[in-house]
């Protein structure tokens, strides 16, 4: 009957809109462990979640991996931090910031910014609408070409 049929909507649409809403506040609380997490960032550091969760465990050893994971996931979405892949290597982040380059020794993995007067980004490119531009240099960082020419 009708009166059945409202009764079941009316129960969809509360449980739709309550999973939302707790879905929208949990995500979007400002907690201590989210607060540590932008506060791990510096100015050049690159961390792998693994390196990440390490340098948090060392101040709160209650940290958990899905904590760390799903707020770099969240933190990427929301525009905070980037997410880097240099090498086919482990996701690397960093903060948000001034644009600049990267610079990445092939033999240990050490990340540099290179802050540079940013090249433009052209608008169209052989029939693509370009969105935006990444650029990385790699090479030998000093101490590997030390280690090399032993």
């Amino acid at each position: 009957n009708c009166l059945d049929l409202f009764v079941d909507f009316f129960e969809f649409l509360c449980y739709h809109y309550y999973t939302r809403f707790l879905e929208y506040y949990i995500m979007n609380r400002v907690t201590a462990q989210k607060q540590q997490i932008l506060d791990a960032f510096k100015p050049g550091y690159h961390p792998t979640a693994e390196e990440l969760l390490q340098k948090l465990r060392k101040s709160d050893p209650n940290f958990s991996r899905a904590t760390v994971y799903r707020n770099l996931a969240y933190f990427c979405e929301e525009g905070k931090l980037v997410k880097l892949n240099f090498l086919g290597g482990p996701d690397r982040y960093e903060m948000l910031g001034e644009p600049h380059y990267h610079l990445v020794c092939e033999k240990c993995g050490k990340i540099e910014d290179v802050m540079t007067k940013p090249i433009a980004t052209p608008p169209t490119l052989m029939g693509y609408q370009v969105t935006g531009h990444t650029l990385t240099f790699f090479g030998l960082c000093p101490k590997c070409q030390q280690k090399s020419k032993k």
